[in-house]
């Protein structure tokens, strides 16, 4: 009877938000309306099971809906926890911000000074660990690959978190530090890492304690635990091959935050309002300002910062953004500042969510007169938008090894490979297949005309010998035939 009574008054306060911004040339409703039917006929295509999504202001709910139910056959409604994967990327950049604030870190001090046994391999330059700062790996310009050896988006064992911090350590970098953007789960791995030396909390309760307590985000976690004694959660649909089950995901930093719409809703009204609750500054403006302020390929620390203009309707603004994916679930959030309105989705299956958080902003702010940019709501800032960066590729390797002209040193890692996938528990006709010789991903290293090609799930790439055994292509990453297993990007193989 009570979430009965609960949920009626929703709907009466929702309909009277959404009257609020309706006007003889729009009609609020009927939009809203509209776009659940088309939410629907994607569900419905995409053979999405379960979907949360708001549509608000700063400090309102203009639209609020779940669809479908969990793997657990239970509803989904507005507090069923989903992993939100790589929008936990903003969470970490905001708890660094905060201990920032707090005079526990520095964005332009090496990361050496918090984590004093840190080292990375390059083929760049020497002592890379002295270059690599907060900064950097906070907006993925410090060169790391994305995935690291021990626990990773192939890697389902979900190790201990040391266990995973210490298996980057043996990574070898992409690009020359600060050369160039590279979207990596490294550094805000690492970031988590560093959030702990510093505090002497574990990252999971310093966010709880910096972040989800202090917005009223009381189901929100990182501790897997929590996740596991909820009833009210889905697990992700990774492939129609794979058991839908819970994994524990590794990537505590990058990917781990678990939340629900009811949550992100006031997540997301937090950044709208640059860190203030009630009126009461939490976390400093200028600390947001620098979050959303553009570092290198439109991304600030932990946000993606985008251009949306039409000139036509006379509409230039930014949006903030940042999606998730990975695990099987998807996930997007988006808000334009200037307009004061923001949409979350959560997804139990990948999908290309931020395409619909802003097409549904951009339409309802273009064709919607009743709603005005107001600037004064970010007062003081406006991101700037920098040209694509000079591809850095090329960059020369250092101690160049002169035996990879020798063809006979490659004759070994020719052959072919399937992508090991730790801890992934495949359906049992998939089982079955597998007996009889089927690989779930696959690839091979061939020679074409004296040159070392890779072929298959990961694109054609060329490859040339650093050391012996250890080949890179030309866009910095490492295929490793050193060791009894060999790897590709971090992610294990097996030769067959």
């Amino acid at each position: 009877m009570k979430t009965q009574i609960k949920s009626t008054v929703f709907i009466l306060l929702t309909l009277l938000t959404i009257r609020s911004f309706a006007d003889g040339s729009f009609d609020t409703i009927k939009f809203v309306s509209e776009k659940q039917e088309s939410l629907k006929q994607i569900i419905k295509k995409n053979d999405i099971e379960g979907l949360s999504i708001a549509f608000f202001t700063n400090d309102k709910v203009i639209w609020k809906k779940c669809f479908g139910k969990s793997n657990y056959k239970q509803a989904i409604n507005d507090s069923t926890l989903f992993s939100i994967q790589s929008m936990s990327k903003n969470f970490t950049a905001l708890a660094i911000m905060h201990a920032v604030q707090e005079g526990l870190v520095d964005l332009d001090t090496p990361i050496k000074k918090y984590l004093t046994d840190f080292r990375i391999n390059s083929c760049y330059e020497e002592s890379p660990e002295e270059k690599i700062t907060l900064r950097m790996i906070l907006n993925h310009t410090a060169g790391f690959t994305h995935e690291a050896p021990s626990g990773n988006n192939f890697d389902f064992r979900c190790p201990s978190k040391q266990d995973h911090w210490n298996s980057i350590r043996n990574t070898w970098l992409k690009y020359p530090v600060g050369s160039k953007y590279s979207y990596s789960n490294l550094g805000f791995d690492l970031a988590a890492e560093i959030i702990e030396k510093v505090s002497g909390m574990s990252f999971e309760t310093y966010v709880r304690k910096k972040i989800f307590e202090p917005l009223g985000m009381k189901y929100s976690t990182i501790d897997d635990n929590d996740l596991v004694s909820n009833r009210n959660k889905t697990d992700g649909r990774i492939d129609f091959f794979v058991k839908q089950k819970h994994y524990k995901i590794p990537l505590i930093g990058s990917g781990a935050v678990y939340s629900n719409i009811r949550d992100m809703i006031r997540y997301v009204q937090f950044q709208m309002n640059f860190g203030k609750i009630n009126g009461q500054q939490v976390i400093g403006w200028q600390y947001f300002f620098e979050m959303y302020t553009i570092n290198k390929s439109n991304y600030g620390l932990g946000t993606y910062i985008g251009h949306s203009i039409d000139k036509e309707k006379q509409f230039d603004t930014y949006f903030l953004n940042h999606n998730g994916g990975g695990f099987g679930y998807g996930s997007s959030m988006t808000w334009f500042p200037e307009y004061g309105l923001g949409c979350v989705i959560l997804g139990n299956k990948p999908f290309d969510y931020g395409s619909i958080t802003n097409s549904i902003l951009v339409e309802f702010i273009t064709k919607n007169s009743n709603v005005q940019k107001d600037t004064s709501l970010t007062a003081g800032f406006f991101p700037l938008f920098k040209s694509k960066e000079p591809d850095n590729s090329g960059a020369e390797f250092i101690n160049y090894y002169e035996g990879s002209k020798n063809k006979m040193g490659k004759s070994n890692v020719i052959g072919k490979y399937e992508v090991l996938f730790n801890g992934m528990e495949f359906k049992w006709f998939v089982k079955i297949l597998r007996f009889f010789g089927f690989k779930y991903m696959t690839m091979s290293i061939v020679i074409n005309q004296n040159t070392l090609l890779m072929k298959g799930c990961f694109g054609e790439k060329e490859l040339k010998e650093y050391l012996p055994g250890l080949y890179f292509t030309a866009d910095g990453e490492a295929f490793d035939y050193r060791n009894e297993t060999p790897s590709f990007r971090n992610i294990k193989l097996r030769k067959y």
